[in-house]
């Protein structure tokens, strides 16, 4: 993970931390994509800043907290929120504070099997969750871009209404409903030197659990080879790829992944270059490897 030392702390990152009680001193930058996210190293604690005009973000930000408690209490290994007021609105963002791990994702999938696994298998949430939305964030995405021409746009939300129909009318789910973290793909991995934690739990909702094995399944797309998505489906106790389902929930993956090179495209050239790569690959229908970003 590339890190930076932030020149001058930022006024959101300034103001989250004075009301949590933190201090910003020596803040670095761990990453700027979704979210972003700085490390404080004298406080050891990670603050996430999300967009506060997303819809719908505060209330997925206090059902991650809310679940990462309770898993916490489960004995799941979840990196843990600080124990403070959250979250918080600060200069058109939301912010969340949480314990800094030492780790690093090693890119080996197998290991999320066993934690999903695991997860699902958990007794059932004592509070309500949301319900899984497939397609809210990439219409979102999709309408706000500002790198789309009206012809992308419009195929983009045409898939989106195919793919839609097909989930709610044509699949017929297999494994129970329930709990869902919603982006469980190897990136959310952090091995420290003792366990292996699953984070970033803002997709946490109640949904079928299908939807946490295709991500992995669908990393073919990223270079997963055959041997890595079969120890996760041996670890899992379950092989996706075998259920009839299965084209339709990788499809819509694939138009998830979209999502954040569609909201940064106008002002990041790689991730400007990646969209169009991705975008020429699906409307082409072929199987070329894209780029983690």
């Amino acid at each position: 993970m590339s890190v930076s030392t932030v020149a001058g702390t930022p006024p959101a990152l300034a103001e989250a931390c004075r009301r949590a009680g933190l201090s910003a001193d020596g803040a670095r930058l761990l990453r700027s994509f979704a979210n972003v996210v700085y490390h404080l190293p004298g406080e050891g604690v990670v603050v996430r800043l999300a967009e506060a005009g997303t819809p719908g973000k505060y209330d997925r930000l206090a059902t991650s907290l809310k679940v990462t408690r309770w898993l916490h209490e489960q004995g799941f290994p979840v990196t843990l929120p600080l124990d403070v007021r959250q979250p918080l609105a600060v200069e058109g963002c939301l912010a969340t504070f949480w314990h800094y791990e030492d780790g690093a994702d090693d890119g080996d999938p197998v290991p999320l099997g066993l934690l999903l696994r695991w997860l699902h298998s958990l007794p059932p949430v004592p509070f309500a969750l949301p319900t899984y939305d497939p397609f809210g964030r990439v219409r979102r995405a999709v309408r706000a871009s500002l790198v789309l021409d009206g012809v992308e746009r419009e195929w983009l939300l045409d898939r989106c209404a195919a793919l839609e129909e097909a989930y709610y009318e044509r699949v017929e789910f297999a494994l129970p409903y329930g709990l869902v973290h919603g982006d469980a793909h190897r990136g959310n991995l952090i091995r420290t030197a003792d366990r292996i934690l699953l984070c970033d739990w803002d997709s946490a909702s109640a949904g079928p659990r299908e939807v946490d094995l295709v991500p992995t399944m669908q990393g073919a797309r990223f270079g997963l080879s055959d041997a890595q998505r079969d120890g996760f489906a041996r670890e899992y106790g379950c092989d996706v790829r075998d259920w009839p389902g299965y084209p339709v929930l990788r499809d819509i993956r694939e138009l998830q992944t979209l999502t954040a090179v569609l909201r940064i495209g106008h002002r990041d050239d790689r991730a400007h270059g990646e969209l169009r790569h991705r975008l020429a690959s699906l409307r082409a229908g072929d199987d070329r490897i894209w780029h983690p970003f």
